[in-house]
């Protein structure tokens, strides 16, 4: 089964955060995890904003792009190229469709149609909108609560 873990999910494997185990349980069976440019941006930034808030130290930042950077490296996660024009006019069509009912936000939706575009058949999030949102598109959801 291909799966799609958002990154929401990802930075607890990388930060120690409330559910981090569970995040990190609901991963771990999976061979690989395809990482997206949109996932990579979101961790990275993810990673300087809790730097810049003084929730990680610079030590603990670098040592968490440092593991990022190994689980590349060593095969579980993988970087995975995607059609961004195609997805994008795939995220309107969705947005149309579904976003009155979940109010699902803009970054929700491009995540939910990478997924789709990869043609992954389980999705994994800690966020509502985005597991209802991912539902609605005939995704199998895996919501971490």
């Amino acid at each position: 089964m291909s799966v799609y873990v958002d990154s929401g999910v990802l930075v607890k494997l990388y930060v120690r955060e409330r559910d981090s185990d569970i995040a990190a349980r609901s991963v771990r069976h999976h061979t690989w995890v395809p990482l997206n440019g949109l996932i990579e941006l979101e961790l990275r930034n993810t990673f300087q904003i809790l730097e810049a808030r003084n929730v990680l130290s610079e030590a603990q930042r670098a040592a968490a792009e440092h593991f990022l950077e190994l689980d590349c490296v060593e095969g579980r996660l993988r970087r995975t190229a995607v059609n961004w024009t195609e997805i994008l006019h795939h995220s309107i069509a969705l947005s149309r469709s579904f976003t009155k009912r979940t109010l699902a936000r803009s970054l929700d939706i491009l995540h939910v149609a990478t997924a789709l575009h990869q043609r992954c058949s389980l999705f994994i999030t800690a966020d509502n909108r985005q597991a209802s949102f991912a539902r609605l598109c005939g995704l199998q959801v895996e919501h971490l609560s």
